[in-house]
């Protein structure tokens, strides 16, 4: 192992970050609203329960579970390893150069696209929550493009400022499904409060389809590891940041549990059908239980939890692509940092305008949700399900390679990671074949065909200047050991 100390590594690095800026809650609000945990409640119990039946907490239980196996990788890696690139930069130091610089690729569009999808979320429900509110009905495409230039702003203000906001917004977010789902709790639900939600017979393909509805549950995690991409800003990043990383599993997989069976039990044990077919359960049993005006905080809270998302994401994009632009494989104008907030201002003006684009075509074409959102939710499902799995295997070979293999036994170091391939291995695979219809078909080609170029210009760049990829971890921060 290299011996680099955290300040040795990084003062030697021109167009720094700013060290020491982001704290624990910081980081929390970052991997925290890149799981986006009101949206998952609002829009994933309904897919799992066509598996799962009422038995969604049970099924959620196994996702959270399976999550800390590829959790597990990334953990090793962010106890020893400080960088922006995060993925990008651990495959680059496992796997040849060239996948390192496509990780990269990757990376920064799973989290790119992260920005525009969940700002046409935001669109719609502001425009329904006004409507129902005040009787005014505005364009979805107004509230997104007024969204987007605040979130840029908050991107450039700074890591802190937008930190704040997350936690904020998270804060709002689960305080409103946290208080619905105690309601519903403390009236018993449609039939009594029962722990038969948890059990596999209330699937109507018994244990299989839990297996099923987790592998759905999976996606309510994905994100969870966005804070690796501000270690560098983190104070005492080498315990921060694993910290986060465990905290936000944990209390992620607490709330979707709780939230899921009073999702369950609100409908009841012999409902499953009628959840599966619900649009938005939440706001149905808000105004079953609660009333009219519950259902409204509810939409309420689906729009906090867009806009969290989206500034969540777009923190950790700009980050992922300010690091290749310093590492020099990328344009170097993109590793620039403000000089005021030390932040990558450059690569958060690209993405914005490229989101912008983005919410211009689909507006044109599709629907703001579910629409033109599932189209780009699958390319970054494609992407970011491929890196997990990339992860865990670098995870692997790094384990392999190191003489001593980190002084850990091959249960410790192997086995999470293995399960952690096959865990996200299963649904990327379902993802792609059989290959879905149109237009989801076209979605898939594309994302093919950016990988593929990411591929290509990847050796291209081998072959003009042979040392430019290995400079891929030029700034990576070091732990002593």
């Amino acid at each position: 192992m290299r011996a680099l100390s955290t300040n040795q590594a990084l003062e030697a690095t021109p167009n720094r970050l700013k060290d020491g800026s982001v704290s624990f809650w910081g980081a929390l609000a970052i991997s925290f609203g890149n799981m986006a945990p009101a949206a998952s409640v609002l829009f994933l119990p309904q897919a799992m329960a066509q598996y799962t039946g009422t038995a969604v907490p049970l099924a959620f239980v196994f996702a959270m579970i399976a999550s800390f196996f590829t959790a597990v990788s990334i953990l090793h890696f962010t106890r020893r390893y400080a960088s922006a690139g995060a993925a990008y930069t651990f495959n680059s130091m496992a796997f040849h150069k060239v996948f390192g610089f496509l990780s990269g690729w990757m990376l920064s569009l799973a989290y790119g696209l992260a920005l525009p999808s969940n700002l046409l979320v935001f669109g719609y429900f502001a425009q329904g929550f006004i409507a129902q509110a005040f009787g005014i009905n505005v364009d979805w495409m107004i509230f997104s493009f007024f969204a987007l230039i605040a979130v840029t702003v908050l991107v450039i203000r700074g890591i802190r400022a937008s930190a704040r906001t997350d936690l904020v917004l998270i804060i709002l977010e689960t305080s409103v499904i946290v208080l619905l789902s105690i309601i519903i709790i403390a009236k018993g639900g449609a039939a009594g409060n029962t722990l038969a939600v948890f059990l596999p017979g209330e699937s109507p393909q018994s244990f299989i389809g839990i297996i099923f509805g987790m592998l759905y549950g999976v996606g309510a995690f994905a994100g969870f590891e966005a804070s690796a991409t501000v270690s560098e800003e983190t104070k005492d990043r080498f315990r921060t940041i694993p910290a986060v990383i465990f905290t936000t599993l944990v209390l992620g997989g607490i709330l979707y549990v709780l939230v899921s069976y009073a999702i369950s039990i609100g409908y009841g044990l012999n409902h499953g059908k009628e959840l599966a077919s619900a649009t938005l359960p939440m706001s149905t049993l808000a105004t079953r239980f609660v009333g009219k005006w519950m259902a409204l905080l509810v939409d309420f809270a689906g729009m906090t939890s867009a806009l969290g998302v989206s500034l969540a994401s777009a923190n950790a994009s700009v980050r992922v692509i300010y690091s290749m632009g310093r590492d020099g494989v990328l344009p170097s104008w993109f590793s620039a940092v403000h000089h005021k907030y030390f932040t990558p201002h450059h690569a958060a003006i690209v993405l914005s305008v490229l989101s912008a684009l983005l919410l211009l075509c689909l507006g044109l074409v599709a629907s703001p949700y579910p629409m033109g959102f599932s189209y780009l939710v699958a390319a970054a499902d494609v992407l970011g399900l491929t890196l997990y799995v990339s992860v865990n295997l670098a995870w692997m070979r790094m384990w392999w390679k190191d003489e001593q293999h980190y002084k850990m036994s091959w249960l410790i170091g192997v086995i999470p990671s293995l399960l952690g391939v096959i865990v996200m291995g299963i649904p990327l695979l379902t993802t792609i074949y059989p290959i879905p219809a149109w237009p989801l078909n076209l979605v898939l080609y594309l994302t093919f065909i950016y990988i593929a170029i990411g591929i290509v210009l990847g050796f291209v760049t081998k072959k003009r200047d042979s040392n430019r990829l290995e400079h891929v971890d030029q700034a990576l921060s070091v732990k002593e050991m």
